[in-house]
C-alpha cells in the first residue's frame, strides 16, 4: 500500500472515532445496602462463599465451579437460573480482611455488558454489619443509540434493582436466623 492510501485510511479511521463514541452506552450503576444484626465475621461466612451465592440469592437452581478454586481470584462459577439459562461469573477480588469481594460476567446469558459487582461489609456499632452490594455495567446493545427491546438501559437496571434487594433481604433473614 502506498503512503498516500495509508494516510487516507488512517485519516478516515480517525474521523470515524467521534461517531463511534456517540454510540457508546453510558456506564450505569445500582447500589443497595442492608443492615444485619450480626457481626461482620458471621455475615462474611455466608457472603464470602463465591460458589455459595445460591444459598442466599433466590432465583437460581444451581451453582458450581467451572474453573479454579473457590474464593481464589480467577475462579469462575456457573449459575443456572430458575428459567434454565446459565451465566458464568469470574471472581476478581476476594479480601477477607476488608470483607469485600468483586466479580464480573465471564459469559453466558448475561443481561448487560461490562458488568462488575462488589459486595462490601462494614462493621457497625452494637455488633451489626452493613452490607453494600453495587454494580456498574452497560446495556447489552452498547454500540447503538437505539437498542432493541431487552438490550436497553432499563432492562438490567430493572432486573438488578429487583434482585439485589431480594438477595440482601434473604441474606439478612438467613444470617439472623442462624444466631
Amino acid at each position: 500500500m502506498n503512503r498516500r492510501k495509508c494516510l487516507a485510511l488512517v485519516g478516515s479511521a480517525i474521523a470515524a472515532l467521534p461517531a463511534l463514541a456517540l454510540a457508546d452506552a453510558p456506564l450505569l450503576s445500582v447500589a443497595h445496602s442492608i443492615e444485619i444484626d450480626a457481626r461482620p465475621d458471621e455475615v462474611w461466612a455466608v457472603v464470602s462463599d463465591f460458589v455459595g451465592l445460591i444459598n442466599w440469592l433466590p432465583g437460581f437452581e444451581s451453582s458450581h465451579l467451572v474453573l479454579g478454586e473457590n474464593n481464589i481470584p480467577g475462579a469462575i462459577r456457573e449459575l443456572r437460573r430458575g428459567n434454565g439459562t446459565t451465566v458464568r461469573e469470574q471472581l476478581v477480588e476476594w479480601d477477607p480482611y476488608r470483607k469485600t469481594l468483586t466479580y464480573r460476567y465471564a459469559d453466558g446469558a448475561v443481561i448487560s455488558s461490562d458488568y462488575r459487582a462488589t459486595v462490601l461489609l462494614t462493621e457497625l456499632a452494637g455488633g451489626r454489619t452493613r452490607v453494600d452490594w453495587s454494580a456498574t455495567f452497560r446495556r447489552l446493545a452498547y454500540w447503538t443509540d437505539t437498542p432493541p427491546a431487552g438490550q436497553d438501559d432499563e432492562t438490567p437496571l430493572k432486573a438488578l434493582n429487583r434482585v439485589y434487594p431480594l438477595g440482601l433481604a434473604n441474606l439478612k433473614k438467613l444470617v439472623e436466623a442462624a444466631k
